[in-house]
């Protein structure tokens, strides 16, 4: 039976994700706007090096394809590290070497090896797409926990009302491995239900 878009959607890759990015994830929700900087940068310099690698990528030797991949996606981290200090100084700051670290995550290599490598343009800009989006949302939603709940802030600015409430161990490193382990349950939970109802709708369709 044809699965549904929800399903083939969640298939594996926020929890994958989740694992891969951890890092990234922990160090860079602290404020909101660090996280959608991050998430941005991660969607765009795996979106063009997945279309890089998908177009040439039979012409790569098998022995050079790993640091012709890191090439690739380093150039276009640069890139976009640039034009974020250019135009947006502030969450270049914010995310220091954070950003250029990039480069050799696994995140954005995991994409061009195991989808870029072996598929289309098609398929490859559809999963850079949704790979990206996933990881956008996973940062969002920490940062959001861990700078409300945490710094009693949105933006960047205050939130009166809760300056006398804010758990000020939520916006250091502890609390991100918490905020991440409390985000990776629930993910993994909805996962898993939709996992079991395609088995279930597998099982009636024979």
């Amino acid at each position: 039976m044809k699965k549904t878009k929800t399903s083939y959607l969640l298939r594996g890759t926020p929890s994958i994700l989740l694992v891969l990015g951890a890092g990234f994830v922990m160090a860079s929700s602290e404020d909101l706007r660090e996280a959608l900087g991050m998430g941005a940068a991660v969607l765009i310099s795996m979106l063009l090096s997945s279309i890089v690698v998908s177009a040439i990528h039979k012409i790569i030797p098998a022995y050079a394809k790993i640091p012709a991949y890191v090439m690739i996606i380093t150039g276009f981290v640069t890139l976009i590290s640039m034009l974020m200090k250019a135009f947006f100084p502030e969450v270049a700051n914010m995310l220091g070497v954070h950003l250029a670290a990039l480069a050799v995550s696994a995140v954005v290599y995991r994409d061009c090896e195991e989808v870029a490598d072996h598929s289309g343009e098609g398929t490859t800009i559809k999963t850079a797409l949704v790979t990206g989006v996933f990881f956008t949302v996973i940062m969002v939603v920490c940062a959001l926990i861990r700078e409300v709940l945490g710094n009693a802030s949105i933006w960047g600015q205050p939130i009166a009302f809760l300056q006398d409430y804010k758990i000020s161990a939520l916006a250091g490193a502890f609390g991100g491995y918490v905020v991440l382990a409390i985000v990776m349950a629930v993910i993994n939970k909805i996962t898993g239900l939709h996992h079991h109802l395609d088995e279930n709708e597998e099982k009636e369709g024979n």
